[in-house]
């Protein structure tokens, strides 16, 4: 592999430095994990599969991840106009459960792209996999005043799902992956079918499914 990353080929979207990078993690070698893992993500900021690697590391060494997004300010600065970069950020921010940063990355992608959709759904994503943990947390809690909060908590990621995903699904082309976001408005408007607004979006998107 890496004879053949030193030669040009480096694999699709550097995935060459993601299998370095795991072999260097099952010998033991942090070290050299990392080193691959940064390089690639220099020669490829919008892989997932290197961005993922470099979040587990983060997550797992007990490193600060400061210096994920010191690699991504440097990718930003370089392609200020790439708007894909901020959905990168937001999917790092999100798995490393900063919130409000996630939210305001996923936000730029539309303030620098408003046609880019991955924003809108990083954040619609975001929360409603939010609304589904809450639901499972209050479905485990044995507190009435607790599950109450919960469920009021669950409410309002639910609702606040419905616009971004609404809005990639607008403004999007690929049928597939309307298609997609079309399941998801169906089952957040469903669970929020006793509010007449959502009814009629359940409606809609029902029908668009079926």
């Amino acid at each position: 592999i890496t004879l053949a990353i030193d030669n040009g080929f480096p694999g699709e979207g550097g995935d060459g430095y993601v299998k370095l990078a795991d072999i260097a993690q099952k010998t033991g070698d942090q070290g050299a994990s990392k080193k691959y893992l940064e390089e690639g993500f220099k020669k490829f900021p919008e892989s997932q599969g290197i961005l993922v690697g470099l979040i587990n590391y983060y997550m797992t060494s007990g490193d600060s991840s400061k210096e994920l997004f010191v690699l991504l300010d440097q990718a930003k600065a370089n392609e200020p106009g790439n708007a894909s970069l901020y959905y990168v950020e937001g999917n790092a921010h999100s798995k490393l459960g900063n919130e409000e940063a996630a939210i305001k990355a996923y936000d730029m992608c539309a303030e620098i792209n408003p046609s880019y959709i991955y924003g809108y759904i990083g954040k619609g994503l975001y929360y409603y996999n939010k609304a589904a943990d809450i639901q499972t947390a209050a479905n485990l809690e044995n507190d009435d005043a607790k599950y109450m909060e919960l469920m009021s908590d669950f409410e309002k990621y639910l609702k606040a799902c419905v616009a971004p995903l609404e809005k990639a699904y607008e403004t999007g082309t690929d049928e597939e992956v309307k298609a997609n976001l079309a399941t998801y408005l169906k089952s957040a408007c469903f669970l929020l079918r006793g509010d007449d607004e959502f009814a009629s979006k359940y409606e809609k998107y029902n029908a668009i499914v079926q």
